[in-house]
C-alpha cells in the first residue's frame, strides 16, 4: 500500500503551530468556504478496532480518532501528533502508520456557529496495530470523547446506522482495513 506524498519547497516558513487557532468568528466563516484537511487513525489490536463516541460536532457519535492538520505539517507527523494528543500514545514511530485511504466527509452540522452550515473535510486515514501494552495504556481525551470501546471487526455494524451517510463512511474505512489483510487472528 502506498502513502500520501508530501512535498515542501525549501524556504517555506510555517507561521503557525499546532496550538495556534484562528479567532472563532474567522474560523466559522472559513468553514463556509474551505475544506478541512484531517488525519484519522484506525487503532487496531488483532481483530478489534477502537471506536470512540465523540461528544462534539461535527460528529457526536461513533467514529475513529483524529483531527485537523496544520499548514505545512506532513500527514504522518499529524498522525503521530493526534495519537499523542487524542490517545496519550506519544511513542509511536511514523513507520507503523499504514495508509488506508482518503475519505471525503460532509457533515450537516458543526460545532461552530452557524451550526446548520455544517463542514466538509478530507480525511487522510491511517491504521496502526497496537501492542497489548499500548492498547491498555491508550486513554482518550474526556473533553472530546464520551466513551470508547474495542469492537470485533464483524460487530461494528451493531453500533452504527447503515442508512446514515457518515456511518457508511465508517463502514467503508473498516472494509478498506479488512481488504488489505490487516486483521490478525
Amino acid at each position: 500500500m502506498h502513502d500520501v506524498p508530501h512535498f515542501q519547497e525549501a524556504g517555506r516558513i510555517n507561521p503557525v503551530s499546532p496550538d495556534d487557532r484562528l479567532p472563532e468568528a474567522i474560523y466559522s466563516k472559513a468553514l463556509d468556504f474551505l475544506v478541512l484537511a484531517c488525519v484519522d487513525l484506525v487503532f487496531t489490536h488483532r481483530n478489534q478496532i477502537l471506536l470512540a463516541k465523540r461528544n462534539t460536532e461535527p460528529r457526536s457519535s461513533w467514529w475513529i480518532v483524529g483531527g485537523r492538520m496544520v499548514a505545512g505539517e506532513e500527514p504522518k507527523a499529524t498522525a503521530r501528533r493526534k495519537a499523542q494528543q487524542e490517545a496519550q500514545l506519544d511513542d509511536l514511530d511514523a513507520s507503523r502508520f499504514q495508509y488506508l485511504g482518503v475519505y471525503s466527509t460532509c457533515f450537516a452540522v458543526r460545532h461552530q456557529a452557524p451550526q446548520q452550515h455544517g463542514s466538509h473535510s478530507l480525511n487522510i486515514t491511517y491504521q496502526i496495530e497496537l501492542t497489548s501494552e499500548e492498547k491498555e495504556r491508550l486513554k482518550l481525551r474526556s473533553d472530546e470523547y464520551d466513551t470508547w470501546q474495542w469492537v470485533e471487526s464483524n460487530n461494528v455494524a451493531v453500533l452504527i446506522n447503515a442508512h446514515n451517510d457518515i456511518d457508511r463512511a465508517l463502514l467503508s474505512i473498516l472494509n478498506d482495513w479488512q481488504s488489505i489483510g490487516n486483521i490478525k487472528e
